[in-house]
């Protein structure tokens, strides 16, 4: 059963969610001992080595931080993280795991009070040959530097059921984005993560709904009547006119002559500019809301459902201009196929391939380059793809996550690391 919210119909847009078959195999992984193997299954890069744990620590906080990875749920914790966490900006930031049940939820100028010993967290890539996007490791209090944000137990740990079923009761600020969509009513908790549901409702069986989408009709005031538009077969559809009356209207808008009604709607779906209807405006920002949190799977069921490709959203962009948010393997080659251009630029005449270069996103970029991208495009501001791309600030990661190891042991990982950069197969690094 679909629930109505922006008037638009279809699945929950508590789309800072992983996917249903991505929280179902970190499940199955995180319970058979697996923490690694999930982790990767949320996105997460893990590099946390508990021998060199031990070494650098001691056999307690060993265990403590085994005991903690144990009960780590990563597709909980990322619910609990910005949609854009995995493409964080040149300047680092980290996230702490914390035993404590109550955090801040902002990043702190002042961080709450942790403990001596190691504790998690989550940084950037401390050099350009580690993958890109989040990586869960170690670290000391004292090594963090200025900006970090602190999460509690109930955020990432699978027995936090407790504190968990509190935090939702109390309006805690990291479950308010679960609690607004809540009160509107466009969701139950039945539609949030299996083991938030479990801490709500203890004993009960989850019945999520059931996914599907429905586009409702729009009207639309043209000619001083009102007139009726539906998303629907791959397109934007003005159903009081013919093809050739759109086409003759915008042709001589072309021209310098007025545009307005259905022909003007359609001329700002497809181009970005001018006004568009509230209710179409919003089923368009749904699928780029989508997009820009990575949901793949909702954004290619929309358009399985006829949501048009094409459409292009605020600031000009496409879906091509947002690949690195998403799996591009799987939407790149069905984008290209419904005629979107790969070249197309955006307000700021940026393209695709200005995008990709921003996010950093190697794997996109080079699946651009094979498609045809060309490189040598400026934007408004004169820069090439390439001058966009940040300088991440790895050293600063790097101190984060040493560790004191003594000088033969350092020595050992150095040599262990190398050859196993030297066995990787290429892109092995990539996002998935």
């Amino acid at each position: 059963m679909g629930q109505v919210w922006d008037g638009l119909r279809g699945p929950l847009l508590l789309h800072h969610h992983l996917a249903p078959s991505a929280v179902a195999e970190c499940t199955r992984l995180r319970e058979a001992g697996d923490w690694a193997g999930a982790c990767r299954a949320a996105g997460l890069t893990p590099a946390v080595d508990l021998i060199e744990v031990e070494v650098a620590y001691g056999a307690p906080a060993a265990r403590r931080i085994a005991a903690a990875l144990a009960q780590l749920a990563p597709d909980l914790l990322r619910t609990y993280l910005r949609t854009d966490f995995h493409r964080w900006p040149s300047w680092p930031r980290y996230v702490v795991l914390t035993e404590l049940a109550a955090t801040p939820a902002g990043f702190e100028m002042a961080p709450v009070r942790l403990p001596d010993g190691p504790v998690l967290v989550l940084t950037p890539p401390e050099s350009p040959q580690e993958r890109r996007g989040v990586h869960l490791a170690v670290t000391t209090p004292d090594r963090l530097q200025r900006y970090w944000r602190a999460l509690p137990n109930w955020c990432w740990r699978a027995d936090a059921v407790t504190a968990r079923a509190e935090a939702y009761a109390s309006g805690q600020p990291q479950a308010e984005s679960d609690l607004a969509v809540l009160r509107s009513g466009a969701v139950t908790v039945h539609d949030l993560h299996p083991l938030v549901f479990a801490a709500l409702r203890p004993g009960a069986v989850q019945t999520p709904a059931e996914p599907g989408w429905e586009f409702p009709v729009v009207r639309v005031r043209c000619a001083g009547v009102w007139h009726e538009m539906q998303v629907r077969a791959g397109g934007l559809a003005a159903l009081a006119h013919t093809d050739a009356e759109i086409d003759r209207e915008l042709a001589l808008g072309a021209l310098g002559g007025p545009v307005q009604g259905c022909a003007a709607a359609l001329r700002s779906w497809r181009t970005g500019y001018g006004r568009l209807p509230k209710e179409l405006r919003r089923q368009r920002d749904r699928l780029f809301g989508l997009a820009r949190a990575g949901r793949t799977d909702l954004v290619l069921s929309m358009l399985d459902a006829g949501f048009d490709p094409a459409v292009v959203g605020p600031g000009g962009v496409t879906l091509l201009h947002l690949l690195a948010e998403l799996d591009h393997r799987r939407l790149l080659p069905r984008l290209l196929a419904a005629g979107l251009l790969l070249n197309g630029r955006d307000k700021e005449g940026a393209t695709p391939l200005h995008h990709a270069e921003r996010a950093m996103a190697d794997d996109v970029v080079a699946a651009l380059h094979e498609a045809g991208a060309d490189p040598g495009l400026t934007d408004q501001a004169g820069r090439l793809p390439a001058a966009l791309r940040p300088k991440p600030r790895y050293e600063l990661v790097a101190e984060v996550r040493a560790t004191p190891l003594p000088s033969f042991f350092r020595r050992l990982r150095v040599l262990y690391r190398a050859r196993r950069d030297a066995a990787r197969p290429t892109g092995a690094g990539e996002r998935t």
